[in-house]
């Protein structure tokens, strides 16, 4: 009978074993995470593509905001002169003295200085959109060579050897004024309130508001060549638009940091 219960207990203790999942010394691995990619670092151009869309986009919200500036001004030109040509009116009847017609005439020469001023600060916008847009394609043509003429449908580029600086300009001035018979259409000269805004150098550079491919940019090109003057020309700001075309007399501006 003991013998009977020592085989029973043995039967019992092999089962116990075999329902305990094997394992072995070693515990399981787990698999390796699979390595992300390596993210490329942007190219030179993508850089500049991207700097140069936050410069776009920046202007042309300054752009937006000096229109509805613009319309206001405009609002108030309309608005001062009716006041004059009621004023003489008055006067001719002996009215009103001639000091109040002055007064008037002086209040509208000040606010259309200032929708002057602003159609300028605008037009300097678009010079700032055409040189930003053309930034990545003056990186592709590269360093230039001391005298290289490059052009590209958007641009052209002189490297000339002369020493350029801000007051050569009345010499340009001269040239312009003496072909043409006519003031050279200076957009920006030297640094400005929208330069300062949109963050560019332009301190030692004049931008001509001329098309590059009339005969004026033609002309005024064809002198800073012989002259040795380095030029940009930019033949627009948003392609299939004349808009921001200019001649920027100097060298690239750069951004201010």
């Amino acid at each position: 009978m003991r013998r009977i219960k020592e085989l029973i207990g043995g039967v019992i203790l092999s089962l116990a074993l075999a329902l305990i999942p094997a394992t072995s010394g070693a515990q399981t691995k787990t698999p390796p995470k699979k390595k992300r990619p390596a993210k490329s670092e942007p190219s030179l151009t993508d850089q500049l593509v991207k700097a140069n869309a936050d410069v776009v986009a920046k202007t042309n919200d300054y752009k937006t905001a000096l229109e509805k500036v613009l319309e206001l001004q405009e609002r108030d030109v309309n608005t001062l002169a009716e006041t004059l040509e009621k004023r003489k009116a008055l006067l001719a009847e002996s009215i009103i003295s001639k000091k109040e017609v002055d007064e008037a005439e002086q209040a509208l020469a000040t606010a259309q200085s200032k929708v002057a001023e602003t159609r300028k600060q605008m037009a300097e916008a678009d010079d700032v959109i055409a040189e930003a847009n053309a930034e990545a394609q003056l990186a592709k043509l590269g360093p230039s060579r001391v005298g290289s003429y490059q052009t590209t449908a958007a641009l052209i580029r002189y490297n000339g050897p002369a020493h350029w600086v801000l007051t050569d300009a009345f010499k340009v001035q001269g040239f312009f004024s003496a072909k043409f018979r006519r003031p050279m259409p200076i957009s920006a000269y030297g640094q400005t309130a929208t330069h300062n805004h949109l963050g560019f150098d332009h301190r030692n550079s004049v931008d001509v508001a001329v098309n590059p491919d009339g005969a004026e940019g033609q002309a005024l090109m064809a002198y800073l060549r012989s002259a040795g003057i380095p030029f940009i020309a930019f033949r627009y700001a948003v392609k299939g638009s004349a808009t921001g075309a200019h001649i920027h007399i100097g060298y690239p501006s750069k951004r201010l940091r």
